[in-house]
């Protein structure tokens, strides 16, 4: 792990490539804080929403893998596996989260996922050789805290027990984040397209999700519902189908460190979408957690290091 010495005590030159990458990581993070005000309006079994939402990602995809020809990108040498890989990462990563919700409450399903980034500053200069600068561990303490100042007054209040098994899925939850990261950023090294694997992971997701999806549908004898089929399209279309399209082509130009803490925009932006669409005002408690993640991620932009040649995972 190298820092920054003398060339990072100044914010590099701003090149079009690296600021797009943050560009669509952030758009992606804002677009997926929308998630929960979706769910909210669901009455959907939550197995069977994500199988419906990756479902339609996959549909709206697999026209423009098939228009564009990435599909051929699939083909290429060592990308098989490491799709597999993604996609594996992508619905373990679902499953834990969703059960660590179950168990632990919201607030810690939330920062031990969020917890990825730290992993990776420890893990990608081993695995992708991408070393770790130094404002990478300033803006990763400085998001924690505000993680945790937005959620543990609400985990406080609550009063919530926790138990083994919710934190080992909110720990392996975060962890299988991290894996997830690191197969997206092996991919982009490769140049695949980041359409492709988005149709290739949602295709896997949706196939894995279906029996548990009927399951619970028949168990609880749901009856589907137009808003709630709407609200699976919005969340296959908005915070899937583009929004982890444009993250993986984000990928591309800065470095994964960079990306996870850019990435949590996402829970920032959550209460602003519960504002304006579910009128839930937000603590002081959260503005000022905001504040400091919001200000994290400057820091990520204006002092990180700029991406070297792409790095190839092995």
């Amino acid at each position: 792990m190298s820092g920054g010495g003398a060339a990072s005590a100044a914010a590099p030159s701003a090149q079009p490539e690296r600021l797009r990458g943050y560009f669509e990581v952030g758009l992606a993070s804002l677009a997926n804080g929308s998630i929960g005000v979706m769910v909210t309006y669901a009455d959907m079994p939550t197995t069977m929403l994500l199988c419906l939402r990756m479902t339609f990602a996959a549909a709206a995809l697999g026209g423009v893998v098939l228009i564009s020809g990435s599909w051929r990108d699939l083909r290429s040498a060592g990308a098989p596996l490491r799709l597999l890989g993604i996609s594996v990462a992508l619905a373990l990563n679902l499953v834990l989260y969703f059960l660590a919700i179950r168990y632990t409450g919201v607030a810690v399903a939330i920062f031990l996922s969020y917890l990825a980034p730290v992993y990776l500053a420890f893990v990608a200069p081993r695995i992708l050789h991408e070393a770790t600068d130094r404002i990478v561990y300033v803006a990763l303490a400085i998001g924690l805290a505000g993680m945790a100042v937005i959620l543990v007054p609400g985990l406080l209040l609550e009063g919530k027990k926790l138990s083994a098994a919710g934190l080992f899925c909110g720990w392996a939850a975060g962890v299988m984040y991290a894996v997830y990261l690191l197969f997206a950023k092996s991919l982009r090294g490769r140049h695949v397209r980041s359409t492709a694997v988005v149709f290739t992971q949602s295709a896997f997701t949706a196939a894995v999700m279906l029996v548990p999806g009927l399951f619970a549908v028949s168990a609880v004898h749901y009856q589907f519902s137009g808003r709630d089929l709407l609200m699976a399209a919005l969340l296959g279309l908005l915070t899937t189908a583009f929004s982890f399209s444009i993250f993986m082509d984000g990928l591309r130009y800065i470095r994964v460190q960079h990306a996870s803490i850019v990435g949590y925009l996402e829970p920032v932006s959550a209460p602003l979408y519960a504002l304006v669409f579910l009128s839930q005002v937000p603590s002081a408690w959260t503005v000022a957690g905001g504040a400091m993640i919001v200000a994290a991620g400057i820091l990520v932009v204006l002092y990180g290091r700029e991406e070297a040649e792409p790095e190839l995972l092995g």
